[in-house]
């Protein structure tokens, strides 16, 4: 079970920062008893080394979003060689504490710390190379080496991977060693063996899956593991990084939690997502979004149409949302006021809508309390703009689901549907996850804002989760099958855009359509886009003036049309 980052260990993570890139962290070594394991360092390494795997999941995390359409990043696809950077040059300095402990941890006195620096390269690594393919590993993380490689060679995405499965086996085998000095500042796993195992052997899971089509023996590889067992299937297993409400002497929020701090206005989510939700009857709605504003934009004022999303897609103006929502809550004649307040709430946009931002801060719908540790919204709640409400700005205990236990049910539905030859019932499993990933987001909206978060009826939750399993039963093939419950999965990937953009790569799934109610679809861009979907991130301009060995990528790869190896979907969109 993940546990929260204590105070002390917050202190200790802050001061740590900016000893990482001065200090070799092997030559802090004070205890010289050869029949005792120095511990020291890599008590400090080993919060730094998880923090680097968080930073891999949020690299990304908000494009990835966006490319699969659930709010409003990069989803113009207009992306360029300068596009992500940041994104590069930090995943090659956050993974360096990972590599330090490994290097600390070569004379094998340290299993335990061996084995989740392992875990944490193969998680990190691998959404590294999803994001971009091709990248240096091999040769990688050795600028301040005894021997120091400044133009490491980029080593084959495929290769790497293949690498990256055996680091988890690796794992498993040095956690089941004898630690004889106890793991410290472990807020991810509490240094317990039993509970990094069991990581590993998820994150393993996950590579294979991601994998498959790319490898010879991918189906038969992905089913040994899922008959092994050993990988989080339960709530209590969960791997999470969870935030805090603190805010000094480092501020430990959720990076989403900025809005109601007063760091920015919030990106605008995509209306489909919110839309559907709402005639769905979805219990994570009120968990998913907060409402900043209850007043109906006036299409006849101008200063209200100034800042009407393109194309008047804004909720309580479409018409064809409107008759479907009085047809989801029987309603005849006009729609309550009540109901249009409750609706104006939901202010966001159309997938890549590049019409401009107006002054709209203050109207748009912004992250609640799954995940950011927001505050709950229902529709007895009244909207409340966030700017200027100090009274709201006591939460941000939010989190990032890794791996949850309703993401390895996902995984082995899709497994079974898709003909590997993984076994089960995959309606069970697609009935468990729903519940799974549901109740997870319930427990943080209680625990964010437990004064006004309301635990949603038992009827509700069965009600909601029949109806995806009538349109499961409705299916004609297992194809269709797949369509439906990668569909559900795009409304659980709300905080886990990794995951949600693989997917789509790796099957095609949720399919890409114009926007419906209640669609199986994923609404296509409103207008065509400049380039195709996203396929992999641009390699970044800068690196080529660093590493000559990266020059050819950054002139011959294309993001929207060279796929990563397992990639054999290509999604395109259709015009």
């Amino acid at each position: 079970m993940v546990k929260n980052i204590k105070f002390a260990r917050l202190l200790t993570l802050a001061g740590l920062i900016s000893i990482a890139s001065s200090c070799n962290y092997t030559e802090l070594d004070i205890n010289k008893d050869p029949n005792k394991p120095a511990t020291g360092s890599l008590g400090l390494l080993l919060p730094v080394a998880e923090n680097a795997a968080r930073g891999a999941f949020e690299a990304v995390n908000s494009s990835a979003m966006g490319f699969a359409g659930l709010w409003n990043a990069s989803d113009s696809y207009n992306l360029s060689n300068t596009s992500f950077q940041g994104t590069w040059n930090g995943a090659f300095q956050s993974l360096q504490s990972i590599e330090e402990m490994l290097r600390a941890t070569e004379d094998g006195k340290n299993p335990r710390y061996r084995g989740i620096a392992l875990v944490l390269k193969a998680y990190s690594v691998g959404n590294y190379v999803d994001m971009f393919g091709d990248m240096p590993y091999s040769e990688a993380w050795k600028g301040n080496a005894a021997e120091p490689n400044k133009s490491p060679k980029f080593d084959k995405d495929a290769d790497i991977y293949e690498d990256l499965l055996k680091l988890c086996d690796q794992a498993v085998v040095e956690l089941a060693k004898p630690q004889p000095v106890a793991v410290i500042n472990d807020y991810m796993g509490s240094g317990n063996a039993t509970t990094w195992t069991r990581i590993a052997k998820s994150v393993k899971l996950r590579l294979l899956l991601t994998a498959r089509k790319g490898r010879a023996n991918g189906n038969a590889e992905l089913k040994a593991a899922f008959d092994a067992g050993g990988f989080i299937t339960t709530p209590a297993q969960n791997w999470s990084y969870l935030y805090s409400t603190q805010v000094s002497p480092a501020d430990n929020r959720h990076p989403w939690y900025f809005t109601y701090a007063g760091g920015g206005d919030p990106t605008y989510i995509n209306h489909q997502l919110m839309g559907e939700m709402i005639l769905n009857k979805d219990p994570r709605l009120p968990f998913y979004f907060y409402r900043q504003t209850s007043r109906v934009l006036d299409q006849n004022n101008p200063t209200d149409r100034g800042t009407i999303p393109f194309g008047g897609s804004y909720l309580p103006l479409r018409t064809s949302f409107l008759d479907e929502y009085k047809k989801a809550f029987n309603i005849t004649g006009t729609i309550p006021t009540a109901d249009l307040a409750y609706l104006a709430g939901y202010f966001g946009r159309d997938r890549a809508d590049v019409s401009g931002a107006p002054s709209d801060g203050a109207l748009r719908a912004t992250p609640g309390t799954y995940p950011a540790g927001g505050v709950y919204s229902d529709k007895g709640t009244a909207a409340v703009a966030l700017t200027g409400q100090a009274a709201l700005n006591y939460g941000g205990n939010g989190q990032w689901p890794l791996i949850h236990s309703w993401n390895t049910k996902y995984y082995q539905v899709e497994a079974i549907l898709d003909g590997t030859g993984v076994t089960g019932d995959p309606k069970a499993l697609f009935e468990a996850a729903m519940r799974e990933q549901i109740a997870v987001v319930v427990a943080q909206g209680l625990k964010s804002d437990p004064s006004k978060a309301k635990t949603p009826a038992t009827t509700e939750v069965d009600a909601y989760v029949k109806s995806w399993l009538d349109l499961y039963d409705a299916a004609a093939s297992n194809q269709a099958k797949l369509n439906v419950v990668a569909k559900q999965i795009w409304f659980c990937s709300w905080g886990q855009g990794m995951d949600i953009w693989n997917l789509q790569r790796r099957t095609g799934y949720p399919i890409q359509s114009q926007f419906k109610q209640f669609s199986l679809g994923i609404q296509a861009p409103i207008s065509k886009p400049p380039r195709q979907y996203a396929l992999r991130l641009p390699y970044p301009q800068s690196e080529g003036a660093l590493n000559p060995n990266a020059s050819k990528y950054i002139t011959d790869v294309i993001f929207d049309r060279d796929p990563i190896f397992w990639d054999k979907t290509k999604v395109k969109w259709e015009f």
